[in-house]
């Protein structure tokens, strides 16, 4: 048993549409500042003095830009450096362009 030719084209089609439907993410608009927002964190631990500045980062955007500018996951650039001090514990420094989510 065979298909005729325009039933196959309809289920195409119809593959086609759902495809593209559910395959489309919502669009996602950002607004981001022009230049890098800094922040360090030392603590005895690498992971501690990483998670520490970007606290700080966090917590000095809001300060400096307001709340809705301090997200991390979205700010752009991101970059860290950490270096170990001669005192053994371990300074991050982070950098990243803060970022607002913009509803279109």
């Amino acid at each position: 048993m065979s298909a005729n030719p325009s039933s196959m084209n309809a289920i195409l089609l119809a593959s086609a549409t759902l495809a593209v439907a559910f395959s489309a993410a919502p669009a996602q608009a950002y607004q981001c500042k022009n230049s890098p927002h800094q922040a360090v964190g030392v603590r005895a631990l690498k992971v501690s003095a990483s998670m520490a500045a970007r606290n700080n980062w966090v917590s000095s955007a809001k300060a400096q830009y307001g709340l809705q500018w301090s997200v991390w996951s979205i700010a752009t650039a991101k970059q860290q450096d950490c270096v170990r001090l001669n005192t053994g514990k371990w300074r991050c420094l982070v950098s990243a362009k803060p970022c607002l989510y913009v509803v279109p």
